[in-house]
């Protein structure tokens, strides 16, 4: 041990506590030995308690002229030790005088004995790894505290680092050795400078350098590979002289067998030949930290679930994150609770993530900066931190951002929002709410600004059809987005597509003025081409049997077709006095029930075309969109005046209170297979899905289009929707609620 004289000079004046006369029942000879002291043990009756106790006694063989000398720089280092306490220094409890030509240094008993002896017992523990590192990072604590003080040991090694009653490793033998060989020239250099396999190279390659902070570091991994391995370092030279030459050529310690990747580059950053490149104790201590924490933190971001690459690469990015941060705040994270781990932890990571390129970010800013603002901060209320809740219009996209800004796929999301959890489950909750993506795949795209106007599903789920502005109708897969067919002939927008409920027929209805009827397999038309309205037609569905169509124009009417001959069979229809913009047949086939630009709705005999209910009045602005409940006792209709509503098939009476969220026109309306249900669309580029029972929403809109949705329909099985858009794209959405849970 070396210290700064400067620092600690006035320190000799202040002597440990003599303790001599609480010292008792001595062993009668020494139970271990030193290089120059031996070790005795007894007890120490301090505060009322018996403590059992080391004292290490002195051994000086003959007479030294400079005796005197040497024992008051061994009293003024004794002093200097005992001001210095620490968890991972061995603490000196006083001096015992009489056993010795110096005062004996009397330090509690453990047990545990060495690191070397303790580790040895508890090869069988699972966690036999973690052990052994938690332990180095007592020792580069320690060493990290003698080093701020501008003391260095001399002398790491295993049988200098004690292990306490409760498992802390302790450094120990404070350079005593060194202490001597500056007044004595009768000890050997090896004796001086350390033991010779733990000794860094500029030590035994060069006799003018003495030990100092840099040849501790080396010590310190020399000793990980005696800890590890339970050998000493060098374990393939057999004797001090091979290890001289090894360290003359330049050859590092060996890598014991079985050492895992992550204390071996302990070992290398420790062992360079180049002083100056050797880690500081803090340095250690940080990676030692990151190396205890990333298990914690993976079991969080896992909870139970199969590692897969979602999982990896935020565990990477975290890694990274952590062996970048300051290496004080990473240092604190091994003493942190679960809950601390996982909020300092996301904390880094987002730190860390806003300072790279953009591409090299494992999510977006929005989740990191909302994570700052809502959690670390607390800036705003979790749910509605950068969301757009209540509108969805124009005006909220003036900072030329995408309304998908931010969105995650689920998968990608969940380990981040389980390792949230940690911090608070609710958190979590809002994270998978706020940035999950409900689109399931790539967005569908159409080129040439051809926008797709309607979308409906075939009674298989696997395909849908799509109708478009430039006359076409795409048979789509829903898994590739791969166009099947596609099927040309009419002359303008097709507005609405229909499947018949048997799967055969395809009917598609234009600003053409026709209606027309495919065969949704082949892809040929079926008949010539349905005249009869005078104006664009908006809206074409199948009757339950498929015998027949109904269909919504432009013209103010409705039309009843025949599935076989192609002609109106009833109808036109009149009553309203704008554009039909919407007609919806009920599950038994009696009732068709329209809506209407005049504001109104209608419901009518679907044998005999007359009017038996409405107009219905409720609405503040033009109807876009009515559809039937599976049970048909109900119907739904959404307006450009925001809202969706629900009235009773029967009596035509409102039921419950509007719908309101949208923030703007509702385009389009569905009923989910089951009834509970809704799904509305809109132009704020938004879709909705809505209890059916309560009229409350379903967690938020489900956002990523960029323009306004046109179609939304439900899947046969309920679980996804499909959505056409005025952005050129159609996608499918997971309509289950599984996108925003991080527990599956």
């Amino acid at each position: 041990m070396s210290i700064d004289a400067d620092r600690v000079g006035h320190a000799t004046r202040n002597q440990p506590a003599d303790i001599t006369h609480e010292v008792h029942d001595v062993s009668l000879r020494p139970i271990a030995y030193g290089g120059f002291a031996d070790i005795y043990s007894g007890i120490w009756t301090h505060d009322g308690d018996e403590v059992k106790v080391a004292i290490k006694v002195l051994r000086v063989r003959t007479v030294d002229p400079a005796s005197e000398k040497l024992l008051r720089q061994l009293r003024g280092e004794i002093s200097v030790w005992k001001r210095l306490s620490h968890p991972n220094i061995h603490r000196l409890c006083g001096l015992c005088e009489g056993m010795g030509p110096g005062p004996a240094m009397v330090s509690p008993w453990y047990d545990n004995g060495d690191i070397n002896a303790y580790v040895a017992r508890n090869t069988l523990n699972p966690e036999l790894d973690t052990l052994k590192l938690n332990l180095f990072f007592n020792v580069t604590s320690g060493l990290r505290f003698l080093h701020d003080k501008f003391i260095f040991h001399g002398d790491i090694k295993g049988g200098n680092v004690l292990i306490s009653d409760d498992g802390v490793a302790r450094l120990c033998d404070f350079g005593l050795s060194r202490l001597l060989w500056g007044s004595s020239q009768s000890i050997a250099h090896t004796d001086v400078k350390g033991t010779s396999r733990w000794m860094a190279p500029e030590l035994i390659l060069n006799d003018e350098v003495h030990s100092y902070y840099a040849t501790d570091v080396w010590a310190c991994g020399c000793l990980l590979i005696e800890v590890w391995s339970g050998g000493p370092p060098y374990h393939t030279k057999r004797n001090d002289q091979q290890v001289m030459i090894a360290l003359s050529h330049g050859e590092p310690p060996a890598r014991p067998s079985g050492m895992p990747d992550f204390p071996w580059s302990l070992v290398e950053m420790c062992c360079d030949f180049e002083p100056m490149l050797r880690p500081l104790p803090l340095q250690l201590m940080a990676k030692l930290a990151v190396g205890l924490t990333m298990p914690v933190v993976a079991r969080m971001v896992m909870r139970g679930h199969p590692l897969d690459n979602s999982s990896s690469d935020l565990l990477r990015a975290i890694e990274v994150s952590l062996d970048t941060a300051g290496w004080d705040a990473t240092v604190e994270l091994r003493s942190m609770s679960e809950r601390e781990l996982a909020l300092e932890v996301i904390h880094m990571l987002s730190l860390w993530s806003l300072g790279i390129p953009p591409e090299s970010r494992l999510y977006t800013d929005a989740l990191y900066r909302w994570y700052l603002d809502a959690v670390v901060h607390r800036l705003q209320p979790l749910p509605l931190i950068g969301t757009r809740m209540s509108s969805g219009s124009d005006e909220d996209d003036e900072d030329g951002e995408d309304d998908e800004d931010g969105l995650v796929d689920p998968s990608k999301l969940r380990p981040f929002a389980r390792l949230l959890a940690g911090v608070d489950p609710t958190y979590a909750d809002a994270a998978m709410l706020r940035f999950g993506r409900a689109s399931v795949g790539t967005p569908i795209r159409f080129e040439g600004g051809n926008d797709p106007l309607s979308v409906v599903w075939f009674p298989d789920g696997d395909r849908i059809a799509v109708g478009s502005k430039n006359g076409t109708v795409d048979i789509l897969s829903t898994s590739s987005g791969a166009t099947i067919r596609r099927l040309n002939g009419h002359g303008d927008d097709v507005n609405q597509v229909a499947i018949s409920p048997d799967g055969r027929l395809l009917a598609s209805c234009s600003d053409d003025l026709t209606v027309r009827l495919w065969d949704a397999e082949t892809g040929n038309a079926v008949g010539e081409p349905m005249l009869g309205h005078t104006s664009y037609v908006f809206s074409v569905v199948f009757s339950p049997d498929s015998t027949h169509i109904a269909s919504g124009s432009m013209d103010d009417t409705i039309r009843i077709w025949s599935c076989d001959t192609g002609a109106t069979v009833i109808g036109p229809l009149t009553g309203h006095s704008n554009d039909v913009s919407s007609v919806a047949y009920s599950p038994d086939g009696s009732l068709i029930v329209s809506g209407s630009w005049d504001k109104t709705i209608r419901v009518w005999d679907a044998q005999t075309g007359a009017c038996i209910l409405g107009p219905l009045d409720g609405h503040g602005g033009s109807i876009c969109s009515v559809a039937f409940s599976p049970d048909g006792l109900r119907f739904v209709s959404g307006s450009d005046d925001k809202t969706v509503r629900v009235w009773d098939a029967f009596s035509g009476e409102p039921v419950g209170a509007p719908m309101e969220g949208h923030g703007g026109s509702v385009e389009c309306v569905a009923y989910s297979p089951d009834g509970a249900r809704i799904a509305s669309c809109s132009n704020d580029h938004t879709i909705r899905i809505w209890h059916t029972a309560t009229g409350a929403p379903i967690h938020q809109p489900l956002r990523g289009h960029a323009d306004t949705v046109f179609s939304v329909a439900f899947s046969p099985d309920g679980r996804k929707l499909a959505s056409a858009s005025k952005d050129y794209t159609v996608r499918i959405w997971d309509a289950t609620d599984e996108w925003t849970r991080w527990d599956i």
